[in-house]
């Protein structure tokens, strides 16, 4: 390691001097030298955390350095167009995820210190949700359930104050170096074993947090009876936090836009419901209690800013708040709906990159809570790994009293089957950590859940694996593709009827 170091620090020499210097180079290498001295190489850690730095900093000299830089990109423009398929994207998502690895390496210095700067976790985090996203959508499991995993750890410990935080140092360094290594591969793949042990190292180390109703339920155990919540939302003092919850009314007239924010949103484990405008969304209200809206600002019959006025002038609803969805290319929509009395805003060009689900936490940090409705929806959990299809899922059973629960794995969901009450269950039938036909096994297995109805999604009508299923004691089967034609509502019907 210690000739790595000097080797590239002498890159980084070489760059600051001549006639083609480049400015900050001579500091770079300085700094190198300095960190290097700090570090040392007495433990692990230490060695891992210069290793990282060497990777990151060895991709800047690369780019740094010059070289033909137009007949680079004319090559790769030209390999990128005889690639076709599947190959023509792997090729763009390896290229991509490159960029973001290096970013990685340099962001992820920032949060190891006593005071981790809250800028370095947040690039982080978005480097990993990048890689997580589109290692989804290509079906890369191991990489995505990885990068999700650290993902996942980063987030939790930011919304802890930074002298609590315990960061896995150790295990979030190994998972870069798997994700890089990973990455070089042709195609992109992770070593199973040692990846399934970093995830596992990751959830036991997170930090066991109440929730928010259990937060609500002490925070209101000694206010006065008569604080507003709103209509039909006031708390009893001796109302358990099982009674309470905060649902989010997400209205916009693109369905595809509505089902992307109530998949991105179903982590927080809310109830969601969906209005197509202002009009729909302003009856819901009336009809029954929210804790915060989401609005498009764009729409028919009654657009965000209007419905945001409406909500400021109605008594029972003017303390919600309201988060406006708008677009990068027209400020002045940003600046009516603060005037209107928006909360928040966010461009929606970027609320799949965590903004969204981190500003939703914020504000249902102090957004009321309501007493949760006496119609009971039936509760359904959806095991899917692949975004884009759970995405679908959501939005099919979105037509029905449904509330919906999303998980990314046999296991996870196994979890939450055990711990919370379901009635069915759709899962897919290949996923990582444990499959669907060994979770319907360990439902079956389980005599609290042995009836829970199961339906079983594939990609493949492979009859072998398919019989399998069938033996585990799958319900119905159905192929992904038939998701979004009905069929898949209808068995759900006939499961529930």
């Amino acid at each position: 390691m210690e000739n790595k170091l000097e080797q590239l620090r002498g890159r980084f020499c070489d760059l600051a001097d001549g006639d083609g210097s480049v400015p900050g180079a001579e500091e770079l290498a300085s700094g190198l030298e300095k960190i290097a001295a700090h570090l040392g190489e007495d433990d692990d850690a230490d060695r891992e955390r210069l290793a990282v730095i060497v990777r990151g900093l060895s991709g800047l000299a690369d780019f740094l350095e010059p070289g033909d830089v137009e007949a680079e990109f004319s090559s790769t423009d030209e390999e990128d167009s005889d690639t076709q398929g599947l190959d023509q994207f792997l090729a763009t998502f390896k290229k991509e995820a490159g960029k973001r690895i290096q970013g990685l390496s340099i962001s992820m210095m920032g949060i190891f210190g006593d005071e981790s700067s809250a800028e370095a976790l947040e690039q982080s985090a978005d480097h990993l949700h990048a890689i997580r996203g589109s290692a989804a959508m290509l079906g890369i499991d191991d990489i995505a359930g990885l990068a999700a995993e650290m993902e996942d750890t980063l987030l939790r410990g930011a919304k802890l104050p930074p002298e609590q935080r315990d960061w896995p140092t150790k295990t979030l360094l190994r998972g870069y170096a798997l994700l890089e290594e990973g990455l070089e591969r042709d195609p992109p793949s992770l070593p199973a074993n040692a990846t399934d042990e970093v995830i596992e190292r990751l959830h036991q180390s997170a930090p066991p947090s109440p929730s928010r109703a259990e937060d609500v339920s002490r925070e209101t155990a000694n206010t006065d009876d008569d604080s507003e919540l709103g209509e039909d939302s006031e708390l009893d003092g001796e109302q358990s936090p099982q009674e309470v919850e905060q649902p989010i009314l997400i209205v916009d007239d693109v369905d595809t836009i509505a089902a992307s924010v109530g998949f991105i949103l179903s982590e927080l484990g809310v109830p969601i419901e969906v209005a197509s405008n202002g009009e729909e969304a302003m009856k819901l209200l009336q009809d029954m209690p929210f804790s915060l809206v989401i609005s498009d600002v764009d729409m028919p019959r009654m657009d965000g800013i209007a419905l945001t006025r409406m909500i400021r002038s109605t008594e029972s609803l003017s303390s919600m708040p309201v988060i406006l969805l708008t677009s990068l290319d027209h400020p002045e929509e940003r600046q009516a709906g603060m005037e209107a009395g928006a909360t928040d805003y966010i461009i929606k060009g970027s609320i799949g990159g965590g903004e969204l689900q981190r500003r939703v936490r914020d504000l249902l940090e102090v957004a009321p809570v309501v007493a949760k409705s006496k119609m009971r929806k039936r509760r359904i959990l959806v095991a899917e790994d692949t975004e884009t299809v759970a995405a679908s899922i959501a939005f099919v059973l979105s037509e029905g009293p449904f509330e919906i629960v999303l998980t990314s794995n046999g296991r996870d969901a196994l979890k939450r089957l055990e711990a919370e009450d379901f009635d069915l269950l759709i899962t897919d039938m290949q996923m990582p950590y444990m499959d669907g036909t060994q979770l319907v096994s360990s439902v079956r297995a389980d005599a609290d859940l042995a009836e829970l109805p199961v339906v079983m999604l594939t990609s493949v009508e492979d009859d072998e694996m398919i019989d399998e299923a069938i033996d585990a004691g799958i319900d119905r089967y159905l192929l992904k593709g038939e998701v979004a034609g009905g069929k898949l509502l209808s068995i759900v019907d006939e499961l529930l009827s």
